[in-house]
């Protein structure tokens, strides 16, 4: 098989170069050599040291077990990069790099280059299990989901960022960052509502992003039941020990507000009492005696009533004393 595939080789060697069209072998570089299925494969061709002083341009391809499979042109001191997405399990094999001077069709290129590399193509997926810590979750509670695997990490990958995804209903609800060291991820539900019930499942995939058509549930699921929320005999208890210091906190603050009225009103009123009793005393009527009789000559004694003002204004000066307005009570 080999001798066969040479000689087919050596062939398709001839017969370009009879037409003036000869295949050149390239270098080619890659920093995974192991790529998940679903990921990208990237692999530089450099044709820097096989090229003739006078050549500007070249046409590179790169082949896969001695076969071309992609081209592109570009100058000769410039690597080029090759990328192809989402490969498949099939994509496995040696690849390397070749290139000519003009440009030719891709299926009438053969051979390897300079040298090659195996690329392997493995599971994106690792074998996941996932655990729900409790089957029933009242309504308004948080569910927590453990998501693990019994697979070793390939240590070839352990540079490589791993995810693991929540799934329900066949689809990605939420997304954690692996855990290489602990081999496991935690994924909660805040405040589960009714419509959050179903099958969930985990998936864990490495360094890609789930695609259209890419079958993510496994068969390890778990159910989520969501309930309406029942309190117990304790929960009663406890809020009817909440309900009653709430009354008894609102009574005493009731309590402590109709005293503090009570004594700014008592407060009011002695101020007040206090201020008529000063406005009396600036009203004040004083009686004395004075033996003048009147002018009938009887002889008797008449009562003098003045106010203080006037008594103040009579004890500095006599003669306002003499002036005084008597009257007979």
């Amino acid at each position: 098989m080999v001798g066969v595939f040479l000689l087919a080789y050596i062939s398709v060697n001839l017969f370009l170069q009879s037409q003036g069209h000869e295949i050149k072998k390239a270098r080619i570089f890659s920093e995974n050599k192991e790529v998940p299925e679903g990921g990208k494969l990237e692999v530089i061709c450099s044709t820097f040291g096989f090229t003739k002083a006078e050549t500007k341009a070249v046409y590179v391809y790169l082949s896969k077990d001695g076969k071309a499979i992609d081209m592109k042109n570009g100058p000769t001191r410039q690597d080029i990069t090759f990328k192809k997405e989402r490969i498949e399990m099939d994509n496995s094999g040696n690849y390397s790099c070749v290139f000519s001077e003009e440009q030719l069709e891709i299926t009438k290129v053969m051979g390897y280059g300079h040298n090659y590399i195996f690329i392997n193509v493995i599971e994106s997926m690792m074998n996941s299990q996932i655990h729900l810590l409790k089957s029933e979750v009242a309504v308004g509670s948080d569910a927590e989901f453990n998501c693990t695997t019994s697979s070793p990490t390939n240590k070839n990958l352990s540079n490589n960022m791993i995810l693991a995804f929540l799934i329900k209903n066949e689809k990605p609800i939420k997304v954690n960052i692996w855990d290489t060291e602990e081999m496991m991820t935690t994924f909660t539900l805040k405040e589960v509502r009714m419509e959050d019930a179903g099958t969930y499942s985990c998936a864990i995939l490495l360094n890609i992003l789930p695609y259209h058509g890419m079958r993510l549930d496994r068969n390890n699921k778990v159910n989520l039941q969501i309930v309406v929320a029942s309190y117990s005999s304790f929960d009663k208890i406890i809020i009817v020990i909440m309900c009653s210091t709430i009354v008894l906190l609102l009574s005493l603050f009731l309590g402590i507000w109709a005293v503090i009225r009570k004594r700014g009103c008592l407060g009011f009123h002695k101020e007040r009492s206090l201020n008529e009793t000063e406005l009396r005393g600036n009203d004040m009527m004083f009686y004395e005696e004075i033996p003048k009789p009147d002018t009938a000559g009887t002889g008797e004694m008449r009562t003098v009533v003045c106010t203080a003002a006037v008594w103040e204004e009579s004890s500095d000066s006599d003669a306002v004393y003499d002036d005084l307005a008597f009257q007979q009570s």
